[in-house]
This record gives structure tokens, sequence and C-alpha cells, in this order.
């Protein structure tokens, strides 16, 4: 483990932290990096190259294993292998002797002679007789290292690709180790000269406590020892912005810079500050699609839910023939992704956190997502609050049944009086002018609601709904939604569905729009858990939400049924 606060990280460059601090720093990935070493290892020794693809979107960590793998390779192999690492961005390799060249200036071999031979073919048949003749001497091979392969193949004609992967055939001397941001035509498609040529290794994002252990490192390589001592006081945070940062290393190193300057009081606000710095970039990513192409982005980027072609020339005011034509090179490119469902075919955004940018530039979007945010930190709040309704029932204070009809009720409901505590709710005269009395009678009469919601007594669950709303209206709006989820959570847990469906559509009778939108998850659940109809996560859902509606028809359902394949 590197020393704390001896390392300054950089979120675009990891290749310049040392062997020890990319180890360290290295979560989730372990495996792969073994298994990539090991059979390079082999294959140098068999005199075999072999080529890797690392595909990934931007962020995911392609820089850092590969840079990891630069360093053992060096360290470890040196005896077998030269590892030689282009740089990132190779603006100047046109042709394949441009290739050659820049990996003969990476081993510190001057090319002046080379270059001075003029004539490309030339030029380019001496650079690999160089590196060929170094590896025979040396007994070596040659691991070279190619970052971003989608936008060298860009620059090169086909023709001088043609020749590269001849070469890489011919010669048995070199190894690759590349990377790209998702599969490309020119590994794909199959009359390009690499089609099928590399074996292809798709880098996956951080499942949640992964994101934990990566903050946690980081924080000790940065010398935040106090992040680390205080770090359960981050957690509820941290799982709820996961849902929507996802597991994206690039991002979690963001989410932790974020909340380590701003603290965790906002959810949201650290939300948007994330999504602003991403700005730059997402605006560039605008600036390279023109006319039709961005207006059609810009409507499926905009859209609450996944749109169909038609639904995106209604929008957009286009011709259905033209969206078509279009979407499919918006998918080709990588920007968007389709879910084909029968007849119906569906598009979003490829890159999730694209849509939430979008959202967070327009009110209404922010709306939206600020809702969601308030949704899962609620809704992943600590195990030891999720069973408050049970606490107030079970655990009334000592004050005297006739002097306090809170207490009275609680104590009706803890030894099994139901008659007689909905009689005592009934007759509770006026407003409640203390605030933990009315969240007390709130809390009472929902556990009262779900017992008769549950036991099929539809009319008096859906009139004590509404006796603590009435009640809860003079509380604050943030307790009023931990309140309601608090009893949701145990009207899932019991998997009754038409309690469920009971309790969500009175609550968003009496509170409104607002609440329609805070309890679209478990509304989505229940719908999917009703119809059966999984195809209800890519017509009526984004990304971000189909995890969390999935994990509330688990719970609902206490089956993999409904949420296998997503």
């Amino acid at each position: 483990m590197p020393a704390s606060s001896s390392v300054t990280l950089y979120r675009y460059s990891p290749g310049t932290l040392d062997r020890e601090t990319l180890q360290y720093l290295l979560v989730g990935r372990q495996k792969l990096a073994e298994s990539l070493l090991e059979e390079i290892d082999q294959a140098s020794g068999s005199g075999t190259p072999r080529f890797f693809l690392l595909v990934g979107p931007r962020g995911i960590g392609k820089s850092h294993l590969m840079a990891l793998l630069y360093h053992r390779i060096r360290d470890d192999l040196s005896e077998r292998i030269i590892p030689v690492k282009l740089a990132e961005e190779e603006y100047s390799i046109f042709r394949a002797s441009d290739f050659f060249l820049r990996v003969l200036e990476e081993m510190g071999i001057s090319i002046a002679d080379v270059t001075a031979l003029k004539e490309d073919r030339l030029v380019r048949d001496v650079a690999v007789d160089m590196l060929g003749e170094i590896a025979s001497t040396e007994g070596k091979q040659i691991a070279i290292f190619v970052e971003n392969l989608h936008e060298l193949f860009n620059q090169m004609d086909k023709r001088e690709i043609r020749v590269l992967r001849s070469i890489f055939q011919q010669t048995n001397v070199f190894s690759v180790f590349a990377s790209a941001p998702l599969i490309f035509p020119g590994v794909s498609d199959h009359d390009e000269p690499f089609y099928n040529f590399f074996r292809i290794f798709y880098l996956q994002e951080l499942k949640c406590a992964e994101v934990k252990e990566l903050m946690k490192r980081v924080a000790q390589v940065s010398g935040n020892t106090a992040f680390i001592e205080n770090f359960q006081d981050y957690e509820p945070t941290i799982e709820t912005l996961f849902h929507l940062v996802g597991g994206n290393p690039r991002l979690v190193i963001l989410l932790y810079e974020t909340i380590s300057r701003s603290g965790i009081d906002d959810a949201g606000k650290i939300f948007f500050e994330m999504m602003d710095e991403q700005t730059p970039y997402y605006r560039e990513v605008f600036q390279r699609l023109t006319g039709q192409r961005r207006l059609i982005f810009d409507t499926v980027l905009s859209a609450e839910t996944p749109l169909t072609p038609k639904e995106i020339a209604e929008r957009s005011r286009l011709d259905p023939a033209t969206v078509n034509a279009q979407l499919r090179r918006l998918e080709k490119d990588g920007y968007v992704i389709s879910h084909p469902m029968g007849r119906r075919t569906s598009y979003e955004a490829r890159e999730r956190l694209f849509g939430l940018w979008r959202a967070m530039r327009r009110p209404t979007g922010r709306d939206r997502v600020f809702g969601f945010i308030e949704f899962l930190r609620d809704w992943y709040s600590p195990d030891e609050r999720a069973a408050v309704l049970d606490r107030e029932c079970r655990e009334p204070s000592g004050v005297a049944e006739g002097e306090d009809p809170v207490v009275a009720i609680a104590s009706y409901i803890a030894t099994g009086k139901r008659n007689e505590a909905l009689a005592a709710i009934e007759s509770v005269e006026g407003p409640f002018t203390e605030p933990e009395q009315l969240t007390r009678f709130t809390h009472l009469c929902l556990i009262l609601a779900g017992e008769e919601l549950l036991e099929g007594n539809r009319a008096n669950g859906l009139r004590l709904i509404d006796i603590a709303y009435t009640q809860a209206g003079r509380l604050e709006p943030g307790l009023v939604k931990k309140i309601t989820l608090d009893f949701l959570k145990w009207i899932i847990g019991e998997g009754e569905v038409p309690a469920i469906r009971s309790a969500v559509d009175e609550t968003i009778r009496l509170e409104g729009t607002e609440f329609q939108w805070f309890l679209k998850p478990i509304v989505g659940a229940v719908e999917i858990v009703e119809t059966g109809d999984t195809r209800l996560y890519y017509t009526r859902m984004q990304p971000e939400e189909r995890e969390v509606v999935a994990g509330i028809v688990r719970r609902i359902t206490g089956s993999e049924e409904l949420v296998s394949g997503l």
C-alpha cells in the first residue's frame, strides 16, 4: 500500500501513477489483470503473439488497467517481453510506417536514418526489420499498448490498416494490448482487416461494495484519514448516488472528491455539481453531431422514458424514414442503444449519465432527477429506521393512556386491541400542536391502515391513510416523504399486491403530482408485478431507474423471475 498523502491522483492520466499505487487502486479487476498477465507470459514462451482489446465507456478503467499491465510486464516479465506504451492520444499515426516508427521512438531508438529513406514502403519495412532484429537478438516479444484504437483506425486509410494486420500476422514478433470505448466497425465488420482479430474483454462497472472500497483506497493514498474514520456517515449518500453515477471508477473518484469537499448534507446538490463538471465534455459530443442527427439525439436524451422511432419522429417533427436511418447511424457510432421487443423497439442514450446531464440542464428535468434522488435517499435509509413503524406501536412511553391520545392508540395496538385503536383515532379532535406527537400519530395511522389493507378491509385502510395525511400536512415535506416510504417498505415486504396498490394510489391521490414523481419506482414495480410484463423496464423507465425498480419487484415477489435478464 502506498504511503498516505504521497500521491496526486489525476482522473484523466492514471499512467502517471507508480505501479504500487496502480495496483492498490485496482478494485474489481484483479482477476482479469492476473489472467492477462499469465496469458501474455505463456505466449512469450511459445512465441505465439496475443492481441487483446479492452472495451468499456470512458472512465471505466481501461487506461488504469493498461498502465498497470505495462508496469507489471516491464518489472516482472522483462526477460521475455519488451513492453512499449504509445501515448493515449496518437494524432500523427496515419500509416503503418508511422505506427512502427512510434514504437521505435518509445523504445528510445533514433529514427532519423529511417525517415531519411523518404519512400514510405521502404521506411516501413526498415522499421519493422529493426524491431524484428531487436526481438530476435534479445529473444523477446514486443508487447505494444495502444489506447483509443478506434481513433487510430479512423485516422488510417483502410489499405494501411490491412498492411498493419499483415505485418502482425507474418512477423510473430508483436503482441498488442488495445482499448476502445465500444466495439467499432474496424473490428466488428466482416469486410474490415481486423475483423475477428482481437480477443475482446468488456470492463464492467464496479458493484456498490467495490465503489465503497475504491473510495476508501483513494482516501488512503490521498491522506484523507477523516474520510475513512467517518465513512459510515458518507455511506447513505454514496449508496444513494451510486444508482445514478454507477460504478464508473472515474466518476467514483469524482464523487469522492465532491463529497469530501462539499459534505453530504444535500445529495441533489452533490450530483448537480458532478454533472456540471461534465458539461464541457458533453457539449463537445453534441458539437460532433450536426443537423437532424443532433435533433434526434437530443430528443432521445430529453425524454422521460425510452422512445420508439415513431415517438421520436412525432416529437422532432421529422420524417419517420429519416429518423430510422439516422437512429441506425447513431447506434452504430455509439450514441444510442436499442431495445427490440417484438414489433416495438425503443431507444435511449448508450451512456446513462448523458441523459441525466441533459435533464439537469432543464428545470423540469432537474425536478425529476432531484425527486428520484430524494426517493433513493429515503428508500435506502439505514435498516435501523426501517423498523420505525414497529417501534412506534411496540414501545409507547409511560404516560397514562387518558392523558395522551397518541399513547393510548399505541397501547391499544401493542396489546392487539385494533378496534379500540381505530375508535381512538376517529375520536381525536383538532390538530396536534407538538411535531413529535403529530409524527407519531401519523405513523400509528399508517400502521393500522396497512393492517386493514392486508386483511382486505380496503375502505378502513383508505380512511386511515386519509386521516394520516390530513394531519401530516403540517409536517415538514421531507419528513412526510420519509414516513411514507417507511410505511410503503413495510407493506411491500408483505408481498400483497392489492394492498400495495391501494396504499400507493391513495397516497398519490392525497399528496398530488409531486408524490406521483416521488413514488414512480414503486408504481412501476407494482405494474410489472401485476402484468408480468418485463418490457416495461425498457418502455417506461430510464436506465438509472431499472435496478431500483427491479429491487422493489424482487422485494414484492420474493423471486428473481421478473428481474432476470436485466
